[in-house]
C-alpha cells in the first residue's frame, strides 16, 4: 500500500475574516506606497487606516462580507493603477485630493456649517424655507456653471398646466431638489498650497517625489514581456496631473470688490507637450493664427469671431500676469522657455 504524501491528506487552510482583513490591508498599503504622486500615497493611505477602523467594530457577518468585498475592489484599481493604466490613476487621485469619496464630503463640511436658510416661502412653515447661501459658496457655484453644473437657481414658472398660479410648496421643493443637485456636482476648492504645487508639477517647474518601495512586478497582457513594472515618465505625470487640475477651484479672495472668487488655473491655457510634438499644431493654420480667425487686427469683428478673439487674449493675459507672478517670486527656473 502507498502511502500518500502528506501534502495531499492536508486540509485546506481556512482563513477567517479578521485575517482576510489584515491580508488585504497589507496588500493595500502596499500598493498605495507605490504611487508616484506623494500626496495621492498619504491621503490614500490614511484613507484605507481610517476604513479598516470604521469596520472592525462591525459584528454583521453579510456587512463584513461586503466590506472585504469593497476592499478587493480597491485593491483592484490600486493594481491596475500601478500597471500602468492612467484612467484608474486619475481615479485614485481624484479620490485623494478630493474629487469624490469621504474627503469631498470633510472638504465640503466646514462649507456647508456657514449656510443659514432664507425666511419660509409659506408663512409658519418652516420646511418651506429656501436653502440659503454664503459669498464662498456663491463664488464656486458661479465657477462652475458651465462646467459641472447649468444654472445656480431653478427656472420657476410663473403659471401651472391648468393656468392657475404655481405652488408655493413647489417652488420650494423645486429649490431643494436643484440645491442638492448642485452640492453633488460642483467640485470643492483646493487650498492655495496644494493649487499652487499642482500648477508647478504641470509646468514641469518641480518634481514629485518618488516612492521609496520600488516597482512591483507582476504579470500583465500588455504584449510579449511578462513582467513589466509600473513606470510613469515625467510627461505621462503631468499629463494625468493636468487632468486634476483642470477639475479644482481655488477660492481667492478679492479685496477691491470686497468678494470671493472662483479661480481655475491659467497654466490650462498653454501649450503643456514638449517643443515640436504634433499636438502643438492642431487647431493653428500655417501662418501660427487660430483656424478660424480674422487675420486683420485693424478690422473690427462681430459675432462669433470678436468673442473667440476676446476669449483668447484674456486667456493669454491670465497666463502672462501669472507667469509674472512667478517670477517675481522666484519660482521660474531659469532654462524656462518664456522666461
Amino acid at each position: 500500500m502507498s502511502s500518500l504524501p502528506s501534502i495531499v491528506l492536508r486540509k485546506p487552510v481556512e482563513f477567517t475574516k479578521s485575517q482576510q482583513a489584515i491580508y488585504l490591508l497589507r496588500k493595500l498599503y502596499r500598493e498605495t506606497s507605490c504611487l508616484f504622486d506623494e500626496v495621492g500615497r498619504q491621503q490614500i493611505k490614511n484613507r484605507i487606516r481610517e476604513r479598516y477602523r470604521e469596520c472592525q467594530e462591525v459584528t454583521d457577518e453579510q456587512r463584513r462580507t461586503k466590506y472585504l468585498k469593497d476592499a478587493r475592489r480597491v485593491l483592484s484599481t490600486l493594481t491596475r493603477a500601478n500597471n500602468g493604466d492612467k484612467w484608474r490613476t486619475l481615479n485614485v487621485l481624484e479620490h485623494a485630493y478630493g474629487r469624490r469619496g469621504k474627503i469631498r464630503h470633510q472638504i465640503m463640511k466646514p462649507l456647508l456649517k456657514e449656510v443659514v436658510p432664507e425666511a419660509p416661502i409659506i408663512p409658519n412653515r418652516v420646511r418651506s424655507a429656501t436653502p440659503g447661501t454664503t459669498p464662498k459658496l456663491s463664488a464656486l457655484f458661479k465657477g462652475a456653471v458651465g462646467k459641472t453644473i447649468k444654472a445656480i437657481e431653478p427656472e420657476i414658472p410663473e403659471f401651472s398646466v391648468s393656468g392657475k398660479p404655481f405652488s408655493l410648496s413647489r417652488t420650494a421643493n423645486m429649490k431643494w431638489r436643484h440645491r442638492s443637485m448642485i452640492l453633488k456636482r460642483v467640485v470643492p476648492p483646493l487650498e492655495p498650497v496644494d493649487f499652487e504645487r499642482l500648477e508647478m508639477l504641470v509646468m514641469g517647474w518641480r518634481k514629485t517625489i518618488p516612492p521609496k518601495r520600488k516597482f512591483i512586478t507582476r504579470e500583465t497582457r500588455a504584449g510579449p514581456k511578462k513582467l513589466r513594472p509600473n513606470m510613469y515618465n515625467a510627461r505621462m505625470q503631468r499629463r494625468i496631473l493636468k487632468h486634476v487640475l483642470e477639475q479644482f477651484p481655488m477660492l481667492e479672495y478679492r479685496p477691491q470688490n470686497e468678494k470671493f472668487v472662483a479661480v481655475y488655473s491659467p497654466v490650462l491655457t498653454t501649450m503643456l507637450h514638449t517643443p515640436g510634438d504634433p499636438e502643438d499644431f492642431e487647431g493653428v493654420d500655417d501662418k501660427g493664427e487660430p483656424e478660424g480667425t480674422i487675420l486683420n487686427p485693424n478690422k473690427k469683428l462681430s459675432g462669433k469671431s470678436a468673442a473667440k478673439r476676446r476669449k483668447a487674449k484674456g486667456k493669454a493675459t491670465a497666463f502672462s500676469g501669472w507667469l509674472d507672478k512667478k517670477k517675481e517670486e522666484g519660482k521660474v527656473p531659469e532654462n524656462f522657455i518664456g522666461s
